[in-house]
């Protein structure tokens, strides 16, 4: 990939609220070489996380060593022959951790981070703020949009991945249940049910190993790993994105997203220093919404 300068991502991409793909943007990471689950089972095998399940609308989490979880992921048959989204939905799946701040021996296995892609709060201890993610081939998250109506910078380090994305704009058309998610299945649109998804224009992009993919703040995203997969994102806030967030409040925001939002904002816009704000944010990058 020819290099991507940080104004140019700022003033084409992040401040504009505009996605990309760039292709092979970590490709050069020792993680892109290393990191596989049986690495995971080697580096932190004796580490309890939490995997989250989808039962219907509602999310249910079970705890496993990670050296387990990691040799199930290993040994999960593949999903291509007539697996349906409900069983890939019925797979436990090891998402929105913080395992890079738990671990942060693995944080110089992504060198050279992209830094001055996020704020300039969340740049000294990046990785703190990372959401890491390990499943198996067919594991799929439903339709929906990032909780705090941040940036997301997502890095696709083993296997691939498939996003249906959608502006946000189009939410009115997807069906949305509660703060952040819709009924609509982009694979499998029925649009007896809904058929305003019809006027929907629905964008498929294939991440890759080594490829980090922009969302900007409320993109509505269906994700299904088309492999075994590892991969991390940050989410991040700029000015402009957390006020946006706070303005939204009074419309069903759940009040510790409220909270969330409103610490990110005395680190972002008020320089409030990272040893007080941290603390308080922590508990998001376990969240469960």
């Amino acid at each position: 990939m020819t290099e991507l300068f940080d104004w140019e991502f700022a003033t084409n991409y992040r401040d504009p609220m505009r996605p990309v793909l760039l292709r092979g943007g970590c490709a050069a990471w020792s993680a892109c070489q290393r990191w596989s689950p049986e690495y995971f089972e080697k580096v932190a095998g004796s580490m309890i996380v939490p995997t989250k399940t989808l039962d219907g609308s509602e999310i249910k989490v079970s705890s496993w060593e990670l050296a387990k979880y990691a040799r199930f992921v290993m040994e999960s048959p593949s999903c291509h022959d007539g697996a349906s989204s409900l069983n890939a939905r019925a797979a436990p799946y090891c998402h929105d951790i913080p395992l890079l701040g738990l671990v942060e021996s693995l944080a110089e296995d992504c060198q050279p981070f992209p830094v001055n892609f996020v704020s300039s709060s969340y740049r000294r201890h990046w990785w703190r703020y990372t959401q890491f993610f390990m499943g198996p081939e067919g594991t799929v998250t439903p339709l929906h949009f990032d909780t705090l109506l941040s940036h997301n910078l997502f890095f696709q380090i083993f296997g691939a991945k498939q996003f249906t994305i959608l502006p946000p704009s189009q939410a009115t058309r997807c069906a949305r249940r509660g703060w952040r998610w819709f009924d609509v299945d982009p694979e499998q649109p029925d649009y007896v049910r809904f058929p305003q998804y019809k006027r929907a224009t629905p964008l498929v992009i294939t991440v890759n190993p080594g490829d980090i993919l922009y969302m900007p703040p409320g993109t509505l995203h269906h994700v299904r790993s088309l492999s075994a997969s590892i991969s991390f994102n940050i989410d991040f806030h700029t000015n402009r994105s957390v006020l946006d967030a706070l303005t939204q409040a009074d419309k069903g925001m759940p009040k510790e997203v409220i909270f969330y939002n409103a610490v990110t904002a005395l680190a972002v816009i008020s320089n409030v220093p990272e040893a007080i704000t941290f603390p308080l944010y922590r508990p998001y990058l376990s969240y469960v919404s």
